[in-house]
């Protein structure tokens, strides 16, 4: 048989000095970073041809990152190489690092998977006197929600006519 062929990221067991007789094999191998796709073993025929078609070395793509408390888009369970993910925290919860990662060559992902870090919530808006808050049905103030204070009639309001949840967790001065 003739020298077996090569193969981009990677390489065969065979040497340039080898005499491939019928019967004799040659196993192929990809470089850290890639994985082969095909039969790695490859066999000479007594036709003199090699048995199978050569196999190929493919990069290896990235497993679908995890985050707690959160979403990555997409649907895929393996990216390929230079594919960008967006990540999203559920409700309630904030992204600490960056909301977007590409797969990187070996598997791994740049910037790393952010973090999803629980919100502090504020308590019941504040009551005031001879008035009321507008807070409808909402059960959890989260940062940057807003409640409107109405005054009962006769009253006058003075100040602010609305107070927002601060990410401290506490609410704005009315």
């Amino acid at each position: 048989c003739p020298q077996p062929p090569g193969i981009a990221n990677g390489k065969h067991s065979g040497q340039p000095s080898d005499t491939h007789l019928p019967g004799s094999a040659v196993q192929y191998s990809c470089r850290d970073g890639y994985s082969l796709v095909g039969n790695a073993s490859v066999s000479c025929t007594a036709e003199g041809t090699w048995s199978r078609p050569r196999p190929r070395c493919e990069a290896i793509g990235c497993k679908r990152p995890e985050i707690e408390n959160g979403r990555v888009n997409g649907l895929e369970t393996t990216y390929k190489l230079a594919d960008i993910v967006i990540f999203e925290c559920n409700f309630g919860y904030t992204l600490k690092g960056s909301q977007e990662s590409q797969c990187q060559f070996g598997g791994t992902w740049d910037p790393p998977a952010p973090i999803c870090e629980k919100m502090l919530e504020c308590p019941s808006p504040p009551n005031i006197k001879n008035g009321h808050h507008e807070s409808k049905d909402v059960k959890v103030f989260i940062p940057g929600i807003s409640v409107k204070y109405y005054c009962d009639p006769g009253y006058v309001l003075t100040g602010k006519t609305t107070v927002s949840c601060l990410t401290s967790g506490t609410w704005s001065i009315p």
